[in-house]
């Protein structure tokens, strides 16, 4: 017989899970798989500055960094790559003479979408096997742990 699980094993094997999937999505192989169906090669920070981009419209690069949860420095890096690529450009802000504003060309536009629809498409390969109840149900706990993990303080 073995012994019951306590709530702090269970909020460890929750918290070991999450990091799990997370290192999995980061992987380079999950960003092979990704380059290999979308035929767009991003890195992850790559995909998240494009990602901001194309949800939020052209920004000043620190408000970018901002938007894609990424240091500056790393994006200045990427920046440089992706407008290399057509991906994005690196425009002066006519308000602000020392400030640049970054843009989605019609190209990055593409590419991002495709490897959105990539990534879309390998989720819903991950669970092929789930019913739509199951789905929803764990969508919303998905996201009540977001909401929960947001308002929790980092130190006690």
């Amino acid at each position: 017989m073995s012994a019951p699980v306590s709530r702090r094993d269970d909020l460890r094997e929750i918290e070991w899970s999450l990091r799990q999937v997370g290192r999995i999505g980061r992987s380079r192989q999950a960003a092979r798989v990704r380059a290999e169906v979308s035929g767009v090669e991003l890195s992850n920070p790559a995909a998240a500055i494009l990602s901001a981009l194309d949800r939020h419209g052209p920004m000043r690069s620190a408000v970018l960094a901002e938007a894609a949860d990424t240091e500056a420095p790393l994006v200045s890096r990427e920046l440089r790559t992706l407008a290399a690529r057509g991906f994005v450009t690196n425009e002066t802000d006519p308000t602000d003479r020392r400030a640049r504003i970054i843009a989605l060309t019609d190209e990055g536009r593409d590419a991002y979408r495709a490897f959105r629809a990539a990534a879309d498409a390998i989720v819903a390969d991950a669970f092929r096997d789930w019913d739509g109840d199951d789905l929803t149900v764990l969508a919303s706990l998905l996201k009540r742990v977001v909401e929960d993990f947001a308002r929790a303080p980092t130190t006690r």
